[in-house]
């Protein structure tokens, strides 16, 4: 995709602004370069922490998908406060100064700008994700990319307990399941609701978990897209290889027994 991704825990916009920051104007109370991305921050952070957040997030996603690494530096860009966050993307980019996270894309320059907050991991492990797809993939499915992206949010450890786990076996208890082909007619990322981002999760969660079976078909769809292959619709391209996984969705989270530890 070509143009600008902002992108957090509540919301998506592609915009057709020119947007071209120049981080070497800007004094930086840190700057690291680790594998895989670079680092800019306004204040001191544990960089090793963020170095391990989003290397998890690469190792998984890596095992998950297999599509290889992009070559393109990832910067990731922090701010000391809200304010200074706002104040830095205001006059470029005002339609992204309320959300607690943006990741910026152009050609092949890759971006992350955040502030410090209590939930920065979180923040920094959803664009991080997008990034890393947007390297690889030359187009990614908007259910699949924001759907990854809060399936990645939190740390694998954390799912089993995850509230969002709990809700939706709740809401799949009298025979209820997140639409697929609905999520798959969305037409722009401006147009996601919460429920949209709700049920993202929620297919990508089962593909992910429930079988070596669906891991596969999730995998194999994308690289199949990573290969410039034009699969269609994952509906549609699954129907083929598995037609009882749009079915098995709703009673896998049924089935799944909530950690309370």
């Amino acid at each position: 995709m070509n143009g600008l991704s902002v992108t957090s825990i509540s919301g998506i916009l592609w915009l057709s602004v020119t947007f071209s920051p120049c981080l070497a104007a800007q004094t930086w109370q840190q700057h690291e370069k680790h594998e895989g991305f670079e680092l800019f921050s306004e204040t001191l952070v544990d960089s090793q922490e963020i170095v391990r957040e989003l290397s998890d997030v690469r190792r998984e996603l890596d095992g998950l998908l297999q599509l290889g690494h992009g070559n393109q530096n990832v910067e990731v860009v922090i701010f000391s406060s809200n304010n200074s966050y706002r104040n830095y993307l205001s006059a470029q980019l005002p339609e992204a100064v309320r959300r607690r996270a943006v990741f910026y894309k152009s050609g092949q320059t890759f971006q992350i700008y955040t502030f410090r907050h209590a939930e920065l991991a979180v923040d920094l492990r959803h664009e991080y994700t997008h990034a890393l797809l947007h390297q690889t993939l030359p187009f990614v499915p908007l259910w699949i990319d924001e759907g990854l992206a809060e399936f990645m949010e939190e740390r694998p450890e954390q799912r089993a307990k995850s509230s969002r786990q709990s809700s939706m076996k709740w809401r799949c208890r009298t025979g209820w399941k997140p639409s697929l082909k609905q999520l798959e007619q969305i037409p722009s990322a401006s147009a996601m609701t919460q429920d949209h981002y709700r049920d993202s999760w929620a297919w990508i969660s089962f593909l992910a978990s429930e079988s070596a079976a669906t891991r596969t078909l999730l995998r194999t769809y994308l690289q199949a897209i990573s290969a410039g292959e034009a699969p269609g619709s994952f509906s549609e391209w699954v129907q083929s290889r598995d037609p009882e996984v749009i079915n098995r969705v709703g009673s896998y989270f049924r089935r799944i027994r909530i950690s309370l530890r």
